[in-house]
């Protein structure tokens, strides 16, 4: 294939050191992937609520970009508007 898992070649001291260190973003990204799947579910109780947060802070009502294997860039796309969004976010 061509590829190579980098995480491989590394010794276990230096792993471990690297999933320590990018475990606070793991952390933000599925906390953001959860809401994002809450906020496209709950269409009676948190999606309202969404709208009236967006509205109180004058901000454009929009739904937030939800993490989609299949579509290219989703993930990049959804914490963009994450972070555009991101008092709004914060106030969930």
């Amino acid at each position: 294939d061509g590829f190579v898992d980098e995480i491989e070649e590394l010794s276990n001291s230096k792993c471990q050191e690297l999933l320590k260190s990018i475990w606070p973003i793991k952390l933000a990204l599925v906390k953001i992937c959860k809401l994002a799947f809450k906020l496209i579910h709950s269409t009676t109780k948190l999606l309202p609520a969404w709208h009236t947060t967006l509205e109180a802070m004058r901000m454009k009502v929009t739904n937030m970009l939800r993490d989609v294997l299949t579509w290219w860039n989703s993930t990049l796309d959804m914490l963009e508007y994450a972070l555009n969004h991101c008092q709004a976010v914060d106030s969930m």
